[in-house]
């Protein structure tokens, strides 16, 4: 395959960021060499950088403190905004293994993020970058900026790198390398948040307050302080003054725009602090030059000799940076793209005692020729042990976020752990390949709980697919499986438990090759005597020894396939975590075992046996900790049984200690943190975090949300409509109040709209479980008319005043003199009308996942004639690209249609209206302080 650059050196030039290979690291730096690009600040754009020799020799002493060595690009444009992008390098590396004994692989352990905005800006960040990889204040030149670094404080210098990337005019810092802690907070108030700036500041909460109530900010300061008013009109330059008498319109789109800086100021240094953790403080990321790190032992000779270059050859499935080095691929720079793995390598070597006498090996075959005969001096043979974990990037994140499957088939947590074990000089290699991964069904638990219970999702029959596709994934991949659940029998486990092995009933009816066991770890293991697990490999063991391992041989200078892995076992727990990790590394334990023998150790001394054993347990304890770290932020549970294989009372404290801190980060900071994770793969864009600003929560970009509202409207049509001469012109999802005696204001929930040839339905939707709840039918004789415009229900963040994408509209109606509808799907008859649609919850949450739809019941209402017009909201779905708009109105024209064809041309002229809903004015004087304060102090915790 071609070279990648194994050094770059990355320097700030005056048009551009240049990245140039080199060879070698020096005090004077070479010049670039062939091969060396540039990345314009204005544009983004990668082009070929070829200098003369005179500019060559003009900058090559100027931009000595402008430059960095680095190690490879993880990043090719990390794009935050359009006006706001980032190169990430690596700065630092450690080897963690050696494959073929000249092919190492290196875990990232810091890296550099680097601005494009500027020249100016670029420059300070690679002189930071130096400065820290130097010693955190040790500078490789004297031309450094004045800039005061703490040698001890690893946060403190990240922020400040990180703030000053963002906004790279704010000075925190005054001349004497000191500040005080007013100025440090509002100079910095990108890294602590607008809550903390707030506190410091002469005005405190008066702007946010008086805001909140509708007034203009300098209306609102004269009436709390006119001394403090005073003070700032005599400071306030002309323009500023002219400010305050603007129309309230132009002031509501400025303040709008404010918010929109104040997100970019807030939310940009806190996803570049979060990329720096993920991708250097973690630990968890890999990488190699030279070999495919992401293919196990038995698929990997192929692509190892290939002339494609290295981001070709991976195995797409753990190429984590592949959305980051898009700009690299697209130009065909092949040299900078650097394929990095989330997961787990490490390596320790041990000798063994093989009898007396000639080895044979490989194992004879029928027609072949005798072994060879190779001998051991002095009886020891040298032997290394390499486990490589790789994280799948599909379904990726943080438990309790992304749990159980997707529609395509891909699980949460999915790993591919390979144990591999060879003699030094790699004649001789042994690979055997596991796979642990969430329960393959639609389902989620609550962070908010220290043993939440797990909640089905969806329908049986979306299940059901879902759970088919992944086992035709995984035998594609890897041939035979065999199951193992490790989940509790009883309790809150046994929920998804029980509906794993029914599922697995049906997969077995139509498939062969695929077996199952469910173990429950807890019981068998109770009283932490974990070396239980060996009663699950007396039932499995027959079946693991089919599947075998995969052995190659080096014969001339070639490899050879002696025996290739025919299946694989998948384990799984609730988090596929403490358990399944206790549980593989046996069956890895196992599997080493065959293989010394197969090498004709056939025991060791009780030297040898507690020399492997450690190096054995912790290699293990190593990978179960880093796995749990990547997916619930704390070292695994159980490591003391897996590093000692002894379990006391000092472990289980531990493990109460670990149980806290992931409860603590669950409620706390994973919601942003997978927001980071899903924008760094490429699965959302940075709109993710103007949500994430809303409502400090994130979506799953796996699940279509298209698929499921089409099946929300499929649904709801079949089951609502009731006369089968009844034509449904038209349906949609949209947001409504959850109680009409709040008429048109929060909270809000989604619904579904119907529009047939008779009627209008309003049906309340359980997405989670795929049924109706209830539903509400209006005759289109009975619609007045509609009124669409700006719906906006929050001003607290920059995209819930958008009024291009808060758009809604208001159903004018009269209650029908006969009564009006509402059907709710209970199991008792009963007049529930008196209740406002969305506010019956009387029912029975163990009926929720029957197959059988409860019936309904009908309750209707006598209304007088004289009463007035109701009034039904609707709210668009988000969506981007200002498509709520066009929803809208195509919705609005859908209802005029149909009222239309029974009506005279006159009765429809003033049908549809254009008006706001919910203006911003409206919406400002409706926001309180509390709502206010209790956003902030929420933003202040979560982000």
């Amino acid at each position: 395959m071609p070279p990648l650059a194994r050094k770059i050196l990355v320097t700030a030039a005056i048009d551009g960021l240049i990245l140039s290979p080199i060879q070698s690291s020096r005090n004077v730096r070479p010049p670039p060499l062939h091969g060396s690009v540039r990345i314009d600040y204005k544009s983004k754009l990668i082009f070929s950088y070829n200098p003369t020799e005179e500019s060559q020799a003009a900058e090559a002493l100027s931009t000595l403190s402008s430059s960095i060595e680095a190690h490879g690009i993880v990043a090719g444009l990390l794009n935050v905004s359009p006006a706001s992008a980032f190169l990430i390098a690596v700065t630092d590396r450690e080897r963690v293994a050696t494959i073929r004994g000249r092919y190492p692989i290196y875990v990232v352990t810091d890296v550099a993020l680097i601005p494009l905005s500027s020249r100016k800006d670029s420059e300070a960040a690679i002189f930071k970058a130096r400065a820290w990889k130097s010693g955190a204040g040790e500078v490789e030149s004297d031309e450094a900026p004045d800039t005061d670094i703490e040698e001890d404080d690893d946060t403190a210098i990240v922020d400040d790198e990180l703030q000053d990337q963002v906004n790279p005019d704010s000075k925190s810092v005054n001349h004497r390398g000191q500040s005080s802690i007013g100025e440090d907070v509002i100079g910095r108030r990108g890294a602590y948040g607008r809550f903390a700036e707030n506190w410091f500041s002469k005005r405190g909460w008066t702007v946010d307050r008086i805001r909140a109530e509708g007034l203009s900010s300098d209306e609102g300061i004269r009436e709390e302080d006119p001394k403090a008013a005073t003070e700032d009109i005599a400071s306030a330059s002309d323009e500023e003054i002219k400010d305050t008498k603007r129309p309230e319109s132009q002031q509501v789109e400025e303040d709008a725009e404010a918010m929109k800086e104040d997100v970019a100021h807030s939310l940009t240094p806190k996803l570049l602090r979060t990329t720096r953790i993920l991708l250097a403080s973690s630990r968890s990321f890999f990488f190699s030059y030279d070999w495919d790190i992401t293919r196990a032992w038995g698929r990997d000779e192929e692509n190892q000799s290939s002339s494609l270059p290295l981001r070709e050859s991976v195995d797409s499935l753990f190429f984590w940076n592949r959305a980051l080095q898009k700009p690299f691929i697209e130009s065909g720079n092949d040299t900078f793209v650097l394929p990095i793995m989330q997961g787990f390598v490490g390596q320790f070597q041990f000798s063994a005692t093989v009898p007396s006498g000639p080895e044979l090996w490989p194992p004879t075959e029928p027609g072949e020729q005798k072994p060879t005969e190779v001998s051991h001096e002095d009886g020891k043979q040298n032997l290394l042990l390499t486990l490589i974990s790789r994280r799948s990037i599909k379904r990726a994140g943080l438990r309790y976020l992304r749990r159980g499957v997707d529609d395509c088939g891909n699980v949460a947590n999915c790993v591919e752990t390979e144990q591999i074990l060879s003699d030094p000089d790699w004649n001789r290699v042994f690979s055997h390949v596991q796979l642990r991964g969430s329960i393959p069904l639609y389902f989620q638990q609550s962070p908010y709980a220290l043993r939440p219970k797990p909640v089905l999702l969806r329908s049986e029959a979306a299940n059901a697919e879902a759970f088919q596709l992944h086992f035709k994934n995984i035998k594609q991949r890897y041939g035979s499986i065999h199951a193992v659940s490790l989940v509790e029998k009883r309790g809150n486990e046994a929920i998804i438990g029980g509906k794993f092995q029914s599922s697995f009933e049906n997969l077995l009816n139509a498939n062969k090759g695929v077996g199952f066991n469910w173990f429950d770890f807890h019981r068998e293991c109770r009283g932490m005597r974990f070396e239980n697990v060996k009663l699950l490999f007396d039932e499995i063991g027959e079946t693991l020894d089919k599947f075998e391992y995969t052995e190659e041989i080096q014969e001339d200078g070639k490899s050879k396939r002696v025996k290739s892995q025919s299946g694989v076992l998948r384990t799984n727990c609730m988090d596929c975590l403490d358990r399944t990790n206790v549980v593989q590394s046996f069956c890895a334990r196992n599997s080493l075992d065959k293989q010394l023998i197969s090498l004709g150790v056939t025991s060791m001394s009780a030297e040898e046996e507690m020399k492997v054993s450690a190096g054995f347990n912790i290699l293990w304890a190593d990978n179960g900790d880093a796995i749990s770290k990547q997916y619930a932020s704390t070292a695994a549970l159980k490591g003391d049984f897996t590093r000692t294989r002894k379990r006391n009372y000092r472990g289980a404290l531990t493990d109460f200690g670990l149980t806290l801190s992931r409860f603590f980060t669950n409620v706390v900071s994973d919601f942003f943190t997978q927001a980071a994770i899903d924008f760094l793969l490429g699965n959302v864009t940075s709109k993710v975090f103007e949500e994430f600003e809303e409502e400090m929560i994130t979506a799953d970009p796996a699940v279509s949300v298209k698929k499921v509202r089409e099946n929300a409207v499929e649904t709801s049509a079949k089951i609502v409509v009731e006369d089968e001469n009844e034509v449904v012109l038209g349906g949609w999802t949209f947001l409504t109040p959850s109680g009409e005696d709040r008429g048109h204001k929060p909270p809000l929930r989604e619904a579904v709209i119907l529009v047939t040839d008779r009627a209008l339905y309003r049906c309340r939707f359980e997405f989670g479980i795929e049924k109706v709840r209830e539903f509400e039918r209006v005759e289109l004789e009975d619609i007045i008319g509609v009124q669409w415009g700006t719906y906006i229900i929050s001003t607290l963040t920059p995209s819930s005043t958008d009024g291009r994408r808060n758009i809604g509209f208001l159903l004018k109606y009269r209650p029908p003199r006969t009564g009006e509808l509402v059907r709710i799907n209970t199991r008792s008859l009963r007049s529930t009308f008196a209740k406002p649609m969305g506010e019956y919850h009387d029912h029975d949450d163990s009926d929720t996942h029957s197959e059988a739809a409860a019936p309904f019941t009908a309750a209707a209402a006598t209304i007088s004639s004289s009463s007035a017009t109701r009034i039904m909201a609707f709210k668009a779905p988000a969506s981007g690209e200002s498509g709520e708009v066009d929803l809208v109105k195509s919705v609005c024209q859908e209802i005029a249609n149909a009222c239309a064809k029974n009506r005279p041309a006159a009765a429809m002229e003033a049908f549809v209206e254009n008006k706001d809903v919910i203006g911003l004015a409206e919406a400002k004087k409706s926001t309180g302080l509390l709502e206010q304060w209790g956003y902030n102090l929420r933003k202040l915790v979560w982000a």
